[in-house]
């Protein structure tokens, strides 16, 4: 339920009274939610998709370079394939890391928010 607290007075129109207005409406979900919450894993399997690519880019890169002899053939594959893969990897392991560590910040909430009604009932029944 939204609450909506506009001020105007009923008589002449100016902002002086205040009135509520509910609304029983659920505000839209957004497509974004499973990426954006918190709680969800979805980043975290991201972030192993993104890590996984880059170490196969790494695999491709080792194998290309493993078959030329001269240094200045084994570039063009360290270049395209080795750093962007490496770059892939690092992306990866920030992406499982933030999204681990919001998991956790989002499971202290909780944990936080059922303490609080724990001590507010006891605070009650002492009262």
């Amino acid at each position: 339920m939204t609450d909506v607290t506009l001020m105007k007075d009923s008589t002449s129109g100016s902002m002086s009274q205040l009135d509520t207005i509910s609304y029983d409406q659920a505000a839209p979900r957004s497509r974004w939610r499973l990426v954006s919450d918190p709680s969800s894993h979805l980043p975290t399997y991201l972030g192993v998709v993104v890590a996984a690519i880059g170490f196969i880019l790494i695999g491709v890169a080792w194998a290309q370079v493993a078959g030329e002899v001269d240094v200045w053939k084994q570039m063009p594959y360290l270049l395209s394939a080795g750093l962007p893969g490496l770059g892939l990897v690092m992306v990866g392991l920030v992406v499982i890391n933030i999204s681990a560590r919001r998991q956790d910040g989002a499971a202290r909430a909780r944990q936080m928010a059922a303490l609080t009604e724990a001590l507010r009932e006891l605070q009650q029944t002492l009262r």
